[in-house]
């Protein structure tokens, strides 16, 4: 399965999507707070293929961090994701190289889906650039 990079603000949603994503058989990389998550993922760019981060955080949005992200290594996988999403965050997300802008799963079965999803786009994405 996957190796996930995740972030999110809020520690109880952290915990209960950690908790989602390793039921689905990911191993998960959790953090709270944007400088750490960007820390583990300048140590070992190469031990994720998909980063998932929260877009509205104090101080680093998910835009930036995403942007920071794709700075280290170019083609990432980053989805960003929110409780509600504009088509101006879509454009905005697009506009940075970010895989997607979705709404937030709420349900492991949505989890499934959503995260399932991503990573058949991030291979497709991967194999338009070779």
């Amino acid at each position: 399965m996957a190796r996930i990079l995740y972030l999110d603000d809020e520690e109880a949603l952290v915990f209960l999507v950690t908790r989602m994503l390793e039921l689905l058989g990911h191993s998960v990389a959790a953090y709270t707070v944007q400088p750490d998550a960007l820390a583990a993922f300048r140590s070992e760019p190469g031990r994720f293929d998909l980063v998932l981060t929260d877009l509205s955080m104090p101080g680093m949005n998910g835009f930036d961090l995403a942007q920071q992200i794709l700075a280290i290594q170019p083609g990432m996988a980053v989805a960003i994701v929110s409780g509600y999403v504009s088509p101006s965050d879509v454009e905005v997300g697009r506009a940075i190289g970010a895989l997607d802008v979705i709404v937030k799963p709420h349900t492991i079965e949505d989890m499934s889906q959503t995260i399932s999803g991503l990573l058949r786009k991030a291979g497709a994405v991967k194999m338009a650039d070779t």
